[in-house]
């Protein structure tokens, strides 16, 4: 295509093309064959206004409709994949003006909504995955009968559509979804690794409660449908779930026996997913409508308890231990005949320690057992059983792998996270923050003792003392010294805790937050004291006491532009 064509195309410009034989325009490709359309849909920022361009096209060029580029992109799949449904729309009403195919009686409107392109991709898995619900719409109400199928990497409209994870499209997500279930007849809800639309739903989490329900009003047996590793949507809600959201009762109303659901190799069910992550409160919702999944053991004979106990969140487990459903299974025996007390013993020079104490039952260790090796709990945590101790610790490495074998939100306990380059990445983060908090605290409790202005010689009180600039140099300076002091406080606390194997990621990331915001307002506060201290010493001069105002506030003009910066980079 030429230069000036392909600028007139993306641009809208029909007159170029005016002396063009009609026959020849589908024939005016770019080097991925997309004609005048793909190249003008491509290129339209907002849905165009008016539609004149492509209906003048294919009034000269109807094959322009059906054309495919070297992806087999369509028109159709471009104007749904920009969202233009008015481009969606014309594009439809020309398909309908033609003949239906005489062999199977479909019409060219259906058959132009059912093609695919390379990835085998229709227009409305165009139009779902870029969150289009208008285009979704029309082409639902379009071909309601249709039941559009999988693509190459397994995954339906419906479930490109729930695995949406921006939360700035939200509503736009939820229309999507909508549109697809009421509309269509034939759902279907596949996604890749036998996933279901449910199963993505859960995995994203946004409003994820009312989407499930949408999904499961319209399929029941959704909640009991495994992917390739067995995992339920329930072992997923266990898994993902970081805020507290009513998702798991609302799968488990539709259907408590999901909760015997045991995955495929492993055969850990929900109910150890959620012991393992330590989420306290999604344990409670499974055992409070299905007690006696409590007696479902995985592929060692683990229960619930022992995962408790792998957590190694202490806090986790004594609320465990007060749910009588679970506090009952603390004398069961795994394959090797350890009961859960056996793994805290073998796990005691971390953290079991802690939670051997009289109201959990440490005194009375002789109701446990022994074990396959003849040991006691007792003899395990008074004991030199290092060999014992290294193979429980080998067997906790995969104890809490996610779904297709996935690590990432394994543990929620104190280990999480606790790797060496993330370790090493907040150990360098902590050091460059606190010698930041440092040098502002240096340089306040300096500038405390070095006031502007100087001291009175009989007295030795500030001269300046009685001026409102001095004054909020003053407190400003004073803010700027606290604040970078607690920061250092908080830095040493840290490090403090790690020192003594109390250390929890996640908790270090909040108050590393929190250092972070003290040393960001402390500088504001400093160059205040900055500002104020120098006008009140330049005050008879006021146009170089301005002047150093001036300079001193474009601090925060600055940084204002870092930020705005950093968060269009981010929106991009």
């Amino acid at each position: 295509m030429d230069p000036v064509l392909f600028k007139a195309a993306e641009a809208g410009n029909i007159g170029p093309f005016e002396n063009y034989q009609a026959c020849s325009l589908n024939q005016l490709l770019t080097p991925d064959e997309n004609t005048i359309l793909h190249v003008y849909l491509k290129n339209q920022s907002s849905e165009p206004e008016s539609t004149d361009f492509v209906d003048k096209f294919l009034e000269r060029c109807p094959p322009l409709l059906f054309q495919a580029n070297k992806r087999g992109e369509t028109p159709l799949h471009l104007a749904a994949r920009y969202g233009h449904s008015n481009v969606v729309k014309v594009l439809i009403d020309r398909a309908k003006a033609l003949p239906a195919d005489p062999e199977s009686g479909v019409t060219k409107a259906k058959m132009m909504l059912r093609m695919t392109n390379g990835e085998r991709d229709t227009a409305l898995h165009e139009a779902a995955r870029n969150s289009r619900s208008h285009v979704v719409e029309i082409l639902t109400k379009e071909d309601p009968e249709f039941s559009y199928p999988a693509n190459v990497h397994g995954e339906t409209p419906l479930y490109i559509a729930a695995y949406i994870d921006d939360y700035s499209w939200g509503q736009e997500r939820e229309k999507v979804i909508d549109e697809i279930l009421t509309n269509c007849i034939s759902v279907d809800y596949g996604g890749p690794n036998g996933r279901t639309a449910l199963h993505a739903a859960i995995e994203v989490g946004d409003h994820v409660s009312e989407t499930a329900r949408k999904l499961l009003e319209k399929e029941k047996t959704l909640t009991k449908t495994t992917d390739e590793n067995g995992w339920s949507p329930l072992h997923y809600a266990a898994y993902y779930l970081i805020l507290p959201n009513r998702i798991v009762e609302v799968l488990l109303e539709c259907d408590a026996s999901a909760a015997y659901i045991a995955e495929t190799e492993k055969r850990r069910t929900a109910l150890h997913i959620a012991a393992i992550r330590g989420l306290v409160d999604v344990m409670k919702e499974i055992v409070s409508r299905c007690p006696a999944c409590c007696e479902l053991v995985d592929n060692r004979g683990w229960n619930a308890l022992h995962y408790a106990v792998a957590s190694k969140d202490s806090r986790a487990f004594k609320e465990c231990m007060e749910i009588p459903e679970l506090a009952r299974l603390h004398t069961e025996k795994d394959d090797e005949g350890n009961t859960p007390f056996h793994l805290i013993a073998a796990l005691s020079q971390s953290w079991g320690s802690v939670l051997f104490n009289d109201s959990y039952g440490f005194t009375k260790w002789q109701i446990y057992g022994l074990n396959k090796r003849k040991l006691r709990v007792n003899d395990i945590f008074e004991g030199d059983f290092a060999g014992m101790q290294k193979e429980i610790l080998e067997s906790l490495d995969d104890v809490g792998s996610g779904p297709l074998g996935r690590r990432t939100m394994a543990f929620k306990g104190r280990n999480v996270g606790r790797n060496k380059e993330g370790m090493d990445a907040l150990t360098k983060a902590r050091e460059s923050h606190l010698v930041v908090a440092a040098l502002i605290a240096t340089v306040t409790f300096t500038a405390a003792f070095t006031l502007p202005g100087g001291y009175k010689s009989d007295r030795g009180t500030a001269i300046l003392a009685k001026k409102a600039a001095f004054i909020v140099f003053v407190i400003s300076d004073a803010m700027s010294m606290v604040l970078s002091i607690s920061a250092v406080f908080i830095h040493f606390l840290i490090s403090l805790i790690h020192g003594f194997e109390l250390f929890d990621e996640k908790v270090a990331m909040k108050q590393l937050g929190v250092a972070t915001l003290f040393t960001m307002i402390g500088m504001g506060t400093m160059i205040i004291a900055f500002i104020t201290g120098t006008y009140a010493v330049l005050e008879p001069s006021s146009g170089l006491a301005i002047s150093t105002c001036l300079i001193g506030l474009s601090f925060f003009f600055f940084v204002f532009l870092v930020f705005r910066t950093i968060l269009k980079d981010m929106e991009d």
